[in-house]
């Protein structure tokens, strides 16, 4: 069965670090108390990847030609193993968060149309499900439960591990063009697509970070974020195992345990490299202040020891960045890398590897092999000149060729070859640090939220709350926030007597997952829209979740009773004139606050 088996530029990197140093650690699985070097990482590979083809080859003699075979495991070692594997097999990989809710888990498996699941004992019973109850018409879907004991059984067929990396080398390499990885997008349609990520496009990917970072074999990564996505995967995983390091897999964030790893009384090998959303800077301040002094004083030593420290996935907010940088504060004078990208391009941007090229607001220049120009959208032209916004629009290697089954989705994304992504950004032309940088300026679509380092659909909330009993209408929308980037607010119309947020959040918890919850509720008369009939979003976001937003119920609440108290004071006191003076004021000001409002939410004034 092995000899199904192929070679791609990943693999052959990996396979020569374990002839070369084969005690090399090459990945840590904290949570599972797992540690694998580059020898047994390889012969693993090779272990798992014939299972594979044993399970799920479509024809005997082949190879997985490109079936899809889902992850559908808790973030530790046998998720980088899994995706290795699958490669190897000549599969087409789909990782699964194992923490989605089961419609949204069954939603891409079932878009996939995975002909295998790949599990671990704690998701085995999820994964029958999913592949128990597949669409009519579609392939059959198999699971194939996998543990670190089943993969080391010896096998009299196999090589024994330290022949492992040979056997890999002696392998043809794949087709570069064959597809190797699909990560799910969240569009404006509401419904996520598939960005397909060949295997050329990886490599591509992933050599360019580990050009433009300096990734080399002494760097060791701690390692926070999800399994699922582009940044946990080939902006942090991918490229360490391609540059021979050491990678360090957390399954959730903690700030103080963070805090002490880098202080690293243990004496383990020290961590060199962290990667996070804003978010978690965000947290690492609070939870530093919560350290003794002694414990401050080491951390923030501990940080300063770092050769690197990444920001990405969502806008750096510009006082947590200096408050990280700033000497003598809690990053201990690390100037945080900021960085952009998205699922359909990789890596696009990044700011300079000398601390003031890493300049605050900026993404800085475009990757290795990375082209980008920006695009004015109304006169469909090049933009040439500086300080003046336009799409973003990129070219190169590792730019997907599609959306998966969708080619007209796909055909509209692209224009004479560049990639549009929908982002809108200038180009700073002032002398200094910043100039010729870029500046990301927002989507075009403010259907997109990004909050905690996740984008979130706000169409796909909508559908979602719209399901729900006696709701009439929904906008979603992304209102800033310092911690969180943009926290999710929606505005709905109900015939209910009473809708709290805590129960919107708990009737939705079986539909959406968790980070995709609102943070904020307003409950209106009237979505407003144009002619169009399309929500005015915008509009939402300013007067109802804006710093000048009327929160017209609480008005009511307050004024009203203050209009009784003063109606019955005027029949009781001897000043009775006075006190109606006093009275018709204050109705003019509630009646001025409600009619605010009336443009945006057809909410009508009061009459007394």
């Amino acid at each position: 069965m092995a000899a199904q088996l192929s070679l791609y530029p990943l693999l052959t990197r990996i396979a020569n670090r374990a002839e070369a140093a084969p005690d090399a650690l090459a990945i840590t699985d904290v949570p599972h108390g797992v540690t694998v070097d580059y020898r047994s990482l390889a012969h693993d590979v090779v272990r798992l990847a014939v299972d594979l083809v044993d399970a799920a080859s479509p024809a005997p003699g082949t190879d997985l030609q490109e079936q899809r075979v889902a992850i559908l495991c808790d973030k530790g070692y046998l998720v980088p193993l899994s995706l290795l594997s699958i490669w190897a097999a000549g599969g087409f990989a789909l990782p699964v968060l194992a923490s989605l809710p089961l419609a949204e888990q069954r939603y891409l498996i079932d878009n996939a149309d995975c002909a295998l699941i790949i599990c671990d004992r704690a998701n085995r019973h999820r994964a029958d499900e999913l592949a128990g109850n597949k669409p009519a018409g579609s392939e059959p879907c198999n699971v194939l439960e996998m543990s670190l004991e089943r993969i080391r059984e010896p096998r009299d067929d196999l090589p024994d591990p330290q022949d492992s990396a040979k056997l890999l080398l002696s392998r043809p390499q794949i087709d570069g063009e064959r597809r190797a990885m699909m990560l799910y997008t969240s569009g404006t349609t509401g419904r996520p697509k598939g960005a397909v990520t060949r295997h050329s496009a990886l490599s591509a990917q992933v050599e360019s970070i580990v050009t433009a970072w300096r990734w080399t074999e002494a760097d060791n990564l701690l390692h926070i974020l999800p399994l699922n996505h582009l940044h946990g995967i080939c902006v942090a995983l991918l490229p360490s195992l391609w540059a021979g390091a050491h990678v360090e897999l957390w399954s959730k964030f903690d700030g103080q345990a963070i805090w002490k790893r880098w202080i690293n009384e243990d004496r383990r090998v020290p961590v060199t490299m962290f990667f996070g959303v804003p978010t978690v800077y965000s947290r690492l301040i609070t939870a530093h202040a919560s350290l003794s002094p002694d414990e401050q004083v080491a951390a923030t030593k501990g940080s300063a020891s770092l050769r690197l420290q990444v920001s990405g996935s969502a806008p750096l907010p510009v006082s947590v960045k200096a408050a990280w940088e700033r000497p003598g504060g809690v990053g201990g004078g690390q100037v945080l890398l900021e960085r952009y990208g998205m699922t359909e391009t990789g890596l696009i941007a990044t700011t300079g590897w000398e601390n003031d090229k890493r300049v605050g607001g900026y993404v800085g220049n475009p990757m290795p092999n990375v082209e980008i120009r920006l695009f004015d959208l109304d006169t469909n032209a090049v933009v040439d000149t500086a300080d003046t916004p336009g799409e973003v629009q990129v070219r190169g290697p590792g730019i997907t060729k599609e959306y998966w089954r969708l080619p007209d989705a796909t055909a509209k994304e692209f224009i004479d070859g560049w990639f549009k992504t929908g982002d809108i950004a200038e180009r700073c032309g002032a002398a200094g640090p910043a100039h010729n940088m870029y500046h990301i300026l927002g989507r075009n679509s403010v259907d997109i939220i990004k909050s905690g380092g996740e984008k979130i659909s706000a169409v796909e909330i909508e559908r979602a709350i719209l399901e729900l009993p006696d709701i009439q209408d929904a906008a979603v929308v992304g209102v800033a926030d310092e911690e969180w980037g943009q926290v999710v607010a929606a505005c709905i119309v109900t015939s209910r007597a009473q809708l709290t947020l805590e129960q919107l959040r708990n009737e939705l918890r079986s539909e959406i997952a968790s980070f995709k919850l609102p943070r904020k509720l307003k409950v209106v008369d009237v979505i407003p829209r144009n002619g169009m009939g399309k929500i005015q979003k915008k509009q939402i976001v300013e007067q109802q979740f804006g710093p000048e937003a009327i929160d017209t119920e609480h008005a009511k609440n307050r004024f009203l009773p203050c209009l009784v108290s003063l109606t019955l004071h005027s029949m009781l006191s001897g000043r009775p004139r006075e006190v109606l003076d006093i009275i018709q004021k204050a109705k003019e000001k509630l009646k001025l606050l409600l009619e605010l409002s009336k443009p945006s939410m057809g909410l009508e004034p009061m009459t007394f």
